[in-house]
Parts: structure tokens; C-alpha cells; sequence
């Protein structure tokens, strides 16, 4: 099943050549994406312009993601000092949804710092105080924007701000989103790459990333999970969101790109494509039954929960692919189903880990854990296992 000889032979079944003929065959068949598919345009935007979008909400400022990479004030101090100069700042790179909504995919803190210098929390200029100026620290050092406009003797330099033009590169909607989030990944230049749930967070805005991150602050998932799965990184809302993904779509839906997969629950839950899936659901039904296979998962494996290790032995980390199949398994169970489990918790927790110890389950849940022919092993395996407690 999934060990590299069978894997061989399926690809082989499916006719996969063992060499190509020609070297632009060749370069077609390794090309991740057809470069004609990206389709972007340029665009130079007043200042008044993007304020204006900022404060409609038609650019999407969601530092959330970003954390542990916002500027100091010496660095913002910095970005104003420029426009006071005019000096042109660095392109900025925006994907374009449907309704003409920006995310910003590059920039995020430059206009992050524009909209909290000139705005201010308020709307009224009364932002951070800029300071450490290189050049112009002897007159605006300890100054906001409101201090400046109303009070300084200089009007030139508010002009030079707000008469600022910004250049804009626009990933337009009718980019394939595997296209977009290549980009996204690609051109991001901020302190730290960003992981692949942070630019489906930014690219994806919506009831999705409410309700991700609704769920990790449930109580169960606090107290069972937050304090080995940190979500800084959205490592957490990822783990969640293959859970929903297998939950909510179905493993018969997976058809080998974790990315695609994952990204399109999301849209799926903003409403933005529509999928067939196998549960009807609300956001309150989806939370109620994540705290109920959580909490189930705890009674029976205790601190082992989603892990290879059990008993007195150290705990070892929490595996992805365990967490997905398993959770989609107690989440189905039946109140009888479960209860028998727990009647008979020793007998089913030696048939599990002699399904751990088994080579193939275990490349199941390691490197084929995102195979087609693992997810499917996996499922089928432990499916059967919680069907032997389904009956008296």
C-alpha cells in the first residue's frame, strides 16, 4: 500500500513515463503552473486613495499573522521619514478578490504604519509619536501627524506626505488560487516566511478564519492541545483545518494536494465555491462536535492523544495524521459506540497500538500521511477498528 514499491506500482499502472523525448516536452511536463494563467496589473494610487480604502475596509489590513514581525517605532519612524523626503517607497503587492477587495501579499507593514501614523486609532492624526529620525529628528522627533499638521511651520512636509503616490501590482481574481498562493508565498518579503495557514489566512479572510480561530480557544482545545500545538505560527488553526477539511468533505475528496485541499474548505466555508460534502453543518454544531471529539480523545489516550507514544513513556509529538483520522472518527461514533469503547478502553487501546506498531498504518500517518494511498489506508484501517465496537 503505501510503501515506495506499491506506491512505484500504482504510478506505474497509471501509464507515468520513465523518461520524455524531447527537452521542451520535458520543461512542459515540470512546469508547476502555466505562466499564462497569472494575470496581474499595475496600478499607481493616491494616498487619499488608499486611505480611503483602509478606512472602507476595501483594503484588508489583518496583521494577525504577523505577530511577532510588527516594526518597532524606530523602523515606522523611518518609513514616514522618507515620504516626508519624497522618496518613493518599494512596490506593494495586493491580491483582488471578486468584490474588489485588496489582501495585501506584500507591504502589509508599510501601510500598516502609513494608516497608524496619519489615522491613528481614532481617525484623527493622533497616532504613534515618530522619533530616531535620521535627518529631521531636530523638528519632528516626539511629533505625531496631528502635532505636525496643526502646529508645524513646515506645510511642505504634510504636502509631501499626502500628495505621496504608491505604486500598487495587483493580482487580479481571475488568477487560479494555486497561482495566487505560489505568488503570495513567493513574493512576500517580511521578516519571516510565512507558513502556508498564514497565507491562507490572508488570502482567505472570512467565516473560515473566524471560526478557526474561535476554535482554538475553546476550552477543550486549551486544555488539551494549546499547550504543545502553538498557534503563533497558525500551526494550530492548520491542524484544526484538516480535521474540517476530512470532516466536512471527506476523504473521497482529497485527490493529493493538501494545500488545495485545505484552501478550498476554507473558501467552502466563506461561501466563496460551493463543494458537495458529507455533513450538514453550522458553526455551532461543527464547535459542539470538535469539543466532543476532543474530549473523547482525552478519555481514552489521556496525555497520549493523537500521539505514537502511550503509557509511562515519554510523550512523543502530536502527529498530524493522527490527529485528522482520529478526531474524524470520534466526532462519527455513536454514544453506544463510544460508550463500548470505554467499557472495553484496555482491549481497544491494544488492538490501536498494534495498529501503531503495523509498518504500513504507520507510513500511513508518517511520510504518506498526505499520499492519496495513505489518507485512504489510514481511514479504512482505523474505520474498521471503531466499527468492531459499533455492536453488542
Amino acid at each position: 500500500m503505501t510503501s515506495s514499491k506499491h506506491l512505484t506500482e500504482d504510478l506505474a499502472d497509471e501509464g507515468v513515463p520513465s523518461g520524455v523525448e524531447h527537452e521542451d516536452e520535458a520543461f512542459k511536463n515540470h512546469e508547476p503552473f502555466d505562466p499564462a494563467s497569472i494575470s496581474l496589473s499595475s496600478k499607481v494610487v493616491a494616498l487619499d486613495a488608499v486611505l480611503r480604502r483602509i478606512k472602507n475596509g476595501t483594503i484588508v489590513l489583518t496583521p494577525d499573522f504577523q505577530r511577532n514581525q510588527v516594526w518597532d517605532v524606530e523602523r515606522k519612524s523611518l518609513l514616514i521619514e522618507s515620504m516626508m523626503l519624497r522618496i518613493p517607497l518599494p512596490m506593494f503587492y495586493v491580491s483582488e478578490d471578486k468584490d474588489g477587495v485588496w489582501e495585501v501579499v506584500d507591504g502589509l507593514q508599510r501601510l500598516t504604519t502609513i494608516r497608524d501614523f496619519i489615522l491613528g486609532p481614532d481617525g484623527d492624526g493622533k497616532g504613534f509619536k515618530i522619533k530616531h529620525l535620521e535627518f529631521w529628528g531636530e523638528l519632528f522627533n516626539g511629533k505625531d501627524f496631528y502635532s505636525i499638521e496643526k502646529k508645524s511651520n513646515m506645510p511642505r512636509v504634510i504636502n509631501n506626505i499626502m500628495e505621496a503616490e504608491l505604486s500598487f501590482t495587483v493580482i487580479n481574481p481571475d488568477t487560479p488560487e494555486k497561482v495566487k498562493r505560489n505568488i503570495f508565498k513567493r513574493i512576500n518579503t517580511g521578516g519571516m516566511r510565512l507558513s502556508s495557514q498564514e497565507i491562507r489566512h490572508a488570502l482567505y479572510q472570512g467565516k473560515s478564519t473566524r471560526l478557526l480561530k474561535e476554535l482554538t480557544l475553546t476550552d477543550s482545545y486549551e486544555r488539551i492541545m494549546a499547550k504543545t500545538i502553538k498557534d503563533d505560527r497558525m500551526a494550530g488553526r492548520e491542524l484544526i483545518l484538516r480535521y474540517l477539511a476530512f470532516h466536512l468533505l471527506g476523504r473521497k475528496a482529497y485527490r493529493g494536494d493538501m494545500d488545495e485541499f485545505l484552501s478550498n474548505t476554507m473558501r467552502h466555508l466563506n461561501g466563496d465555491i460551493t463543494i458537495e460534502t458529507e455533513q450538514n453543518y453550522s458553526n455551532d454544531k461543527i464547535i459542539d462536535e470538535f469539543d466532543k471529539a476532543l474530549e473523547r480523545a482525552y478519555e481514552i489516550f489521556g496525555d497520549h492523544a493523537f500521539r505514537r507514544s502511550r503509557g509511562n513513556l515519554r510523550k512523543t509529538p502530536i502527529n498530524k495524521s493522527l490527529f485528522d483520522v482520529l478526531m474524524y472518527c470520534l466526532t462519527r461514533a455513536s454514544n453506544e459506540t463510544f460508550n463500548r469503547i470505554k467499557t472495553n478502553k484496555t482491549d481497544f487501546e491494544k488492538k490501536f497500538h498494534s495498529i501503531l506498531s503495523n509498518d504500513e498504518f504507520s507510513e500511513s500517518i508518517g511520510r504518506y500521511g498526505a499520499d492519496p494511498l495513505g489518507v485512504k489506508h489510514r481511514y479504512s484501517t482505523l474505520i474498521e477498528l471503531f466499527k468492531e465496537y459499533s455492536h453488542a
